[in-house]
């Protein structure tokens, strides 16, 4: 073998090498990215190592500083927006109805999913004769199936209405190894959703209501074929796929691009958990939805921002509404402006209902 070809054959053996090398902490970087986000145990993920939290921690932190150091200098006419609203400002309303629930009399129900995972939902009947429903869904990781609507559930109850609560899989006592963002959860509420119709009849007015990942369900599952006593869809600051999500985290959380990053998370998780971010997303679910929805979010809202909200609303080509609460941060519309946000609901479900509470 000439010189040549064996100086060509070792470049290709080191440019091969450092792909190699390259390769692997992309790999374990994405790896981590899924095992944090997807995993119902993520406590073994590499991000939640404490050496990297820290880093992750000093990063956020000199962003931060640069931002207050921005505002400081510019004051109130840099694009830096007040922090809104949060559930940690609310925790003894949240606390107090967390403990309403809890205290009721209610029926836990089971059922088998499409893929064979036990579900459960507990389900608390309203105290008069009614054929109102309403099934709702809770957002990613919550503190328990009734956190995000801890200020509501006596509310909607005194209401009239029958209120059944599930677990979405991979959370509480559902089954599962793996959140699925709503790709695989919209399956599982059709269900929930069939098994009210067939208890309460032809009559029954069923209304879906959910708050972040628990919207993005309620709002994946109008693209399917829901049963005909569907009347409404109240949909809190959803987001508008699982990949838009994941981009924007990555970006504002972990200051990392979307390549090759989550591209190789995407491909992780479509190998282990049988599902890929962008398989489905809500604007493509509303394309095809034909029942009335309520947009609700959060101007403030850092996590899932309210544009995706606005891009679902104009992707619905059903009848919409939408309700923006400017000073709320994630999930708490319901919080910050408590009364406007009822009476807004409540509106809405009378007139697709076509009864008065």
């Amino acid at each position: 073998m000439s010189i040549y070809k064996r100086g060509r054959k070792i470049k290709r053996k080191i440019l091969g090498a450092g792909a190699l090398l390259l390769a692997l902490p992309v790999y374990g970087v994405s790896n981590g990215l899924f095992q944090l986000a997807v995993c119902r145990d993520n406590s073994h993920s590499m991000l939640r190592r404490e050496w990297l939290k820290k880093l992750w921690n000093d990063i956020n932190g000199r962003v931060t500083e640069r931002k207050r150091n921005r505002k400081e200098k510019w004051g109130k006419g840099s694009n830096v927006l007040e922090k809104g609203w949060s559930f940690a400002d609310f925790t003894k309303e949240l606390e107090a109805g967390k403990a309403w629930f809890e205290g009721q009399e209610k029926e836990r129900i089971t059922m088998t999913s499409y893929d064979g995972l036990k579900l459960v939902a507990y389900f608390l009947p309203a105290e008069e004769e009614s054929n109102k429903i309403l099934i709702l869904m809770h957002g990613y990781r919550n503190k328990g199936m009734v956190w995000d609507f801890a200020n509501l559930v006596k509310f909607y109850h005194e209401m009239g209405y029958h209120l059944l609560v599930p677990y979405q899989r991979a959370h509480g006592e559902s089954e599962g190894n793996y959140i699925c963002f709503g790709v695989k959860e919209r399956y599982d509420l059709v269900q929930w959703t069939e098994y009210m119709a067939g208890r309460f009849g032809e009559e029954c007015h069923i209304f879906l209501s959910g708050i972040s990942m628990g919207c993005t369900t309620v709002l994946m599952a109008a693209g399917l074929k829901l049963p005909k006593q569907v009347k409404g869809l109240i949909a809190d600051c959803g987001f508008t796929s699982p990949w838009d999500i994941f981009a924007h985290v990555l970006k504002k959380d972990f200051h990392l691009p979307k390549f090759p990053f989550l591209y190789v998370a995407d491909y992780i998780c479509r190998a282990k958990a049988g599902f890929h971010f962008q398989e489905y997303s809500v604007t493509e679910s509303m394309k095809w939805n034909r029942i009335p929805v309520l947009f609700i979010h959060g101007e403030q809202d850092d996590f899932v921002p309210a544009q995706m909200s606005r891009v679902n609303y104009d992707a619905c080509g059903a009848e919409k509404e939408i309700f923006i609460v400017g000073r709320a941060a994630h999930g708490t519309c319901n919080l910050v402006e408590p009364e406007a946000y009822r009476q807004k609901v409540i509106g809405f479900m009378e007139k697709y209902s076509g009864e008065k509470s």
